[in-house]
């Protein structure tokens, strides 16, 4: 799957990427778009609250465990996806090591709604929809591949990482009720 390998390429740190696509009349995740992770320890609020209070974990605290999307390469993603006549519809990332559900720093800085796919690996990819600032818990999203063509354009998104190509395949993601796999 094109997601897996873009994320995939920054293990054993979290690996990210935005989702963009199409969100009528189902979500359609047209497009994968490659991030470089920024986090850095001292990130504002990323520690949610280890680092104040004292905690073990809070010496564990790195790129393997975090992730910070490059303000500016969600700009270009915007720009570019308005001009294909897409909007970006959320995020995807990595947990090395872990599950594929939302972390409570995950829901936590969701902001807006919007669609979370998680790659745990051998554990498992998942999709979510974070419900924003509401409080409420991600609802669990199913995900058809449907076959289409593939296309990529090169972009630049890491440094000291080589071109990643922004890859495209249509991915429809709806509750697991309205399909018939359950």
């Amino acid at each position: 799957m094109i997601l897996r390998t873009s994320l995939g390429a920054a293990a054993p740190e979290e690996g990210c990427a935005l989702l963009l696509g199409e969100a009528t009349p189902e979500i359609s995740v047209r497009v994968v778009w490659p991030c470089c992770n920024v986090w850095l320890p001292g990130f504002p609020g990323s520690g949610h609250g280890l680092e104040e209070r004292g905690d073990q974990d809070s010496i564990n605290l790195s790129r393997r465990s975090r992730f910070a999307l490059d303000p500016m390469e969600q700009i270009a993603a915007q720009r570019w996806s308005r001009r294909k006549g897409l909007q970006v519809l959320g995020s995807a990332h990595s947990h090395p090591g872990g599950q594929p559900v939302p972390s409570e720093l995950d829901r936590r800085w969701a902001i807006s709604e919007g669609v979370m796919i998680i790659d745990a690996g051998a554990a498992g990819l998942r999709a979510w929809w974070l419900h924003g600032a509401s409080g409420q818990q991600p609802s669990p999203l199913s995900m058809v591949d449907s076959s289409g063509p593939l296309t990529a354009d090169a972009v630049s998104s890491c440094a000291d990482r080589p071109f990643l190509p922004v890859q495209s395949r249509k991915t429809v993601l709806m509750p697991p009720s309205r399909h018939g796999s359950d």
